[in-house]
């Protein structure tokens, strides 16, 4: 049985493949930490904000012309940035602990794709 973690704000982030479930367990362990008593938030990249959030549709628009994955990168270092100053870093100032669904991996996989010469 895990024990409930003292009241100092903490990361969380869950990464995987499209489809394992990535969302689902984030909101059990935010659930399960609230039962805990923390003081917790449930996010996701791209996204976060309202700025974020618009970068993401742009993202994932299908009806709109393709974008480079240079391109793509860059909005989500931006999303990322806007997210993190936003709301992630002044959650966990406060004490508050944040869940994120993905974060670092999945920029990663569009970084390799550019380095790959695909951009």
């Amino acid at each position: 049985m895990l024990q409930c973690a003292p009241q100092t704000g903490r990361f969380i982030v869950l990464e995987g493949l499209e489809g394992c479930g990535k969302t689902t367990n984030a909101a059990w362990v935010a659930s399960y930490l609230e039962r805990c008593g923390q003081s917790v938030v449930l996010t996701r990249e791209p996204g976060g904000t309202p700025v974020a959030e618009s970068i993401r549709e742009w993202l994932l628009a299908v009806d709109v012309e393709p974008i480079s994955p240079l391109a793509e990168l860059y909005l989500m270092f931006a999303a990322r940035m806007q997210h993190m100053t936003q709301k992630i870093k002044p959650l966990l100032d406060a004490g508050t602990w944040v869940v994120c669904d993905r974060f670092l991996d999945a920029t990663k996989t569009v970084d390799a794709h550019v380095a790959c010469g695909m951009a």
